[in-house]
């Protein structure tokens, strides 16, 4: 006998539905009203023509046979530029947000944010909850994953876990937070901030656990111990992925040697060979010249006068040219993945 509650788990679902996408004339009215509103509240200059013309088409005070996307189009147009640079998307989630019933609404303005700020308190009492276990000390911290078994290494573990999530929460809450105040916030990069919350607290965790201890021996993060390093990776993955890409780089260098000897000797040939060519030019164009010089001496007629000068003149038009090889350089060499 399967329990009615482990029952209910599995009776297959049905798929969601989509949400119905609105029709024109009514994203047209709901984004202008919303920027309308916007601007309104933040004193924003709005030709009074404007909100008059937007009030009846708001209201549906025109006649059944009457299309006023034109009209609303174009309010629309100028409302968008005049709370610019915030976006119309933004300011009518927003505004519909400030408008919705919402039981925790000092979490945040939109879904993203509350969970983001979700995410900083649980990571937060997560970091108390795990420093009060006994387990849980500046020994056994730095006795790290190979030195360390059992309760004490689940227990420290967490902690630098919580730690990362704590600063990668912080930083990812500070940037999103931003967009929604200058009101350019697209939900459309949701899953993004959720991505570089799981990147930050991994990043901690490579930090502070998986490099070795003396890589910070020579910087000023020799002081620093394993709670603040996991923070400061989880604050900053970007910085975590940059120290592993040089790690990288540095690998194959010594698996493969400098390069930059032969790169040196190939702009080395390439300038020899520029020189060569440059000198060669200047000799034919100096023989060029004492030709011409001859022909001007000469009894020549003034039509074989033109057409050695129009034969020189396409000479240095030819020679302008620039060559067809180029040197080596680095957006020529391919990239390192």
């Amino acid at each position: 006998m399967i329990p009615l509650g482990f029952a209910h788990w599995l009776r297959p679902r049905a798929a969601p539905q989509p949400q119905p996408i609105p029709p024109l004339v009514e994203q047209l009215r709901e984004e202008c009203e919303a920027m309308a509103r916007y601007a309104l509240h933040h004193g924003l200059p709005v030709a009074p023509e404007l909100i008059a013309q937007l009030g009846p088409l708001i209201d549906r005070q025109m006649p059944p046979q009457a299309t006023p996307h034109h009209a609303l189009a174009a309010i629309h147009r100028k409302l968008a530029a005049a709370i610019a640079p915030a976006t119309p998307q933004a300011v009518t989630l927003l505004d519909a947000q400030h408008r919705s019933d919402h039981p925790f609404p000092w979490l945040g303005p939109v879904p993203l944010i509350r969970l983001l700020t979700s995410a900083a308190i649980v990571f937060l009492i997560a970091v108390i909850a795990t420093g009060m276990s006994p387990d849980v000390s500046s020994a056994n911290i730095d006795r790290g994953f190979l030195d360390s078994d059992g309760a004490p290494l689940l227990w420290n573990t967490l902690f630098l876990l919580f730690c990362a999530g704590l600063g990668a929460s912080f930083a990812t809450l500070f940037q999103a937070h931003r967009y929604v105040a200058a009101a350019t916030y697209d939900p459309k990069y949701d899953a993004s901030y959720c991505a570089r919350l799981i990147l930050g607290v991994i990043a901690g965790l490579i930090l502070v656990e998986m490099l070795p201890a003396h890589l910070f021996d020579g910087g000023s993060m020799h002081n620093f111990g394993k709670p603040t390093l996991a923070m400061l990776g989880g604050f900053s993955a970007t910085a975590v992925h940059r120290l592993l890409q040089r790690l990288v780089d540095a690998l194959e260098t010594l698996v493969r040697g400098d390069r930059s000897a032969d790169a040196d000797a190939a702009m080395q040939t390439y300038r020899a060979r520029a020189a060569s060519e440059r000198t060669q030019w200047q000799s034919e164009l100096a023989a060029n010249l004492i030709d011409l010089q001859q022909s001007f001496d000469s009894n020549a007629s003034p039509e074989a006068m033109r057409q050695r000068l129009a034969d020189f003149t396409r000479a240095m038009l030819a020679a302008s040219d620039p060559p067809a090889s180029a040197p080596p350089s680095a957006s020529n060499r391919p990239s390192k993945e």
